[in-house]
């Protein structure tokens, strides 16, 4: 019967291709939205640890109570953690900055970005242990004193800004007019999508954004031989019960949480539309599936007239379901991961700079997108009347049934 069900196929090679449409549509869907979100949260989480690369504990405020957006909440602490932090035996370096919003204006007076992609940092570049910024120098120098900021590489290539030149920046307060000390990068990136980084030294940070004497964020470096969660120990008894330390590994997977969410939000609208498609697709294929079995009643009643049971004949008909099923289940896949691809191309093609990351084709994506095709088309092929009226709605069946139970010669033979 396998035969006959791979030859029946192989009769109905449109029919059949048709049929497959359906489900590699839905499955291309599902796969396409593992695919890429799996990546964009790997490559985000590749920017969440590139800032604490060389990090070993993070000294930040606690978030407010019920508050969902860690960096609008937590206020600044007093800077004089930072002196307590250094004096400690097991610290090699400490390093404080101030990381807030602020935007950047055009010469024409337009402001870059909207309020969410101007990321702000004060730090004090010049006499830090390097290793623990997470910015990285390009060209030019580092801010040093009022009027002076760097900007990311990204903007300054979108926007034609050059080291010297005159830029116009704000927070929440009037636009200032500073002058362009260096381009800078984030670790391995120019930028991060369409956001705006700018730097500016410490203490001007601090009075821009009405901090002064203030911190937002301590990172911490370890001696040699000393465990970050022996460092986090040492930290916690300096801390008040508003702050907070973590492991750089910790704090990266915190940071990492809300752009998580974020993903799983567009990863569930996908698989949304993916299963309207695969729910419009199977009543394709119920459609199909009955069109096929009421062409072949004559051949299913020959079978049965020939000995198969009403077992086998259904099984043949299962089993083509299944069969179609699955190679359109392989096939959405693939054409899945093409589509992951190609708008990964575009994210890149339209300004979006993420770290270099390999996709993520996950076992999860293959055996959940394999699985879903093939259920549906086996749901359709073994639930609806189509099927089991292959052996039990045919007339030739019939008379076939009532030859066998007079026990004719044709039969006998």
């Amino acid at each position: 019967m396998i035969g006959v069900a791979i030859k029946g196929l192989l009769g109905r090679k449109l029919r059949a291709t048709l049929t497959a449409f359906a489900i590699v549509l839905g499955v291309a869907m599902i796969s396409g939205a593992f695919v890429l979100t799996d990546t964009l949260g790997k490559s985000f989480d590749g920017i969440f640890n590139e800032s604490y690369k060389s990090t070993d504990a993070v000294i930040s405020s606690k978030p407010a109570v019920g508050s969902s957006a860690q960096s609008d909440a937590a206020p600044a602490f007093p800077a004089s953690i930072l002196t307590q932090v250094q004096s400690l035996p097991g610290v090699h370096a400490a390093q404080g900055s101030i990381e807030d919003k602020a935007r950047l204006v055009t010469p024409d007076g337009g402001a870059i970005g909207s309020a969410d992609e101007g990321i702000a940092l004060g730090i004090a570049a010049a006499t830090a242990d390097g290793s623990l910024n997470p910015m990285k120098l390009v060209t030019g120098r580092w801010p040093s004193g009022d009027g002076q900021i760097a900007i990311d590489e990204s903007t300054a290539d979108r926007h034609h800004f050059t080291v010297g030149e005159a830029v116009g920046a704000f927070a929440d307060g009037p636009v200032g007019e500073y002058r362009i000390s260096g381009i800078v990068r984030f670790g391995s990136v120019g930028s991060i999508g369409k956001t705006t980084i700018t730097v500016f030294d410490l203490p001007t940070a601090q009075r821009l954004f009405d901090k002064v004497g203030k911190l937002d964020v301590i990172r911490v470096g370890a001696d040699r031989g000393v465990p970050p969660a022996q460092l986090v120990r040492e930290i916690t008894p300096l801390l008040s019960s508003t702050t907070q330390v973590k492991s750089a590994t910790d704090q990266a997977a915190s940071d990492s949480s809300e752009t998580q969410d974020g993903l799983n939000v567009i990863k569930y609208a996908l698989l949304g539309f993916a299963g309207i498609a695969l729910f419009v697709g199977s009543f394709v294929i119920a459609n199909t599936l009955a069109i096929t079995v009421a062409q072949r009643m004559r051949e299913l009643a020959t079978l049965r007239t020939l000995g198969a049971s009403r077992r086998q004949v259904l099984g043949s008909v299962i089993l083509e379901s299944v069969v179609v099923g699955l190679l359109g289940s392989i096939v959405g896949l693939f054409l899945g991961l093409g589509i992951a691809v190609a708008l990964m191309a575009i994210l890149k093609a339209t300004g979006v700079d993420l770290p270099d990351h390999s996709l993520v084709f996950s076992m999860r994506t293959v055996v959940v997108s394999i699985a879903v095709g093939t259920v549906i088309s086996l749901w359709q092929a073994s639930g609806r009347p189509c099927a089991r009226r292959a052996w039990s709605r045919s007339p030739q069946f019939a008379r076939a049934r009532s030859c066998r139970r007079r026990g004719s010669p044709a039969m006998r033979s």
